[in-house]
């Protein structure tokens, strides 16, 4: 099995990793209905759009992509569309 390097949430944008990586999933919580997006990019929100994740208010949700993970090229920024959030997004 590979491992995955979880890197926290900030509850704004922000770069998870700046050059090429591997995308293995995220665990997500809100305490208000919120949107994430995730992108293959290594400073915006733009290029290739790996996820959108709705959490309901007040729930948790997650995801895992296996050990072969979806391939970044740029780089994985997460953009806080809406609500408060709190988490991690997981790189190898």
């Amino acid at each position: 099995m590979v491992g995955a390097t979880p890197v926290a949430l900030t509850g704004a944008g922000q770069v998870i990793a700046a050059g090429p990586a591997v995308y293995r999933g995220y665990s997500i919580s809100a305490t208000a209905a919120a949107t994430v997006r995730i992108w293959d990019h290594d400073s915006a929100a733009s290029g290739t759009l790996l996820d959108t994740v709705a959490v309901p208010a007040g729930a948790s949700v997650s995801a895992w992509y296996g050990d072969g993970g979806l391939r970044a090229a740029r780089g994985v920024y997460v953009e806080v569309v809406s609500g408060t959030v709190e988490g991690s997004v997981r790189i190898g």
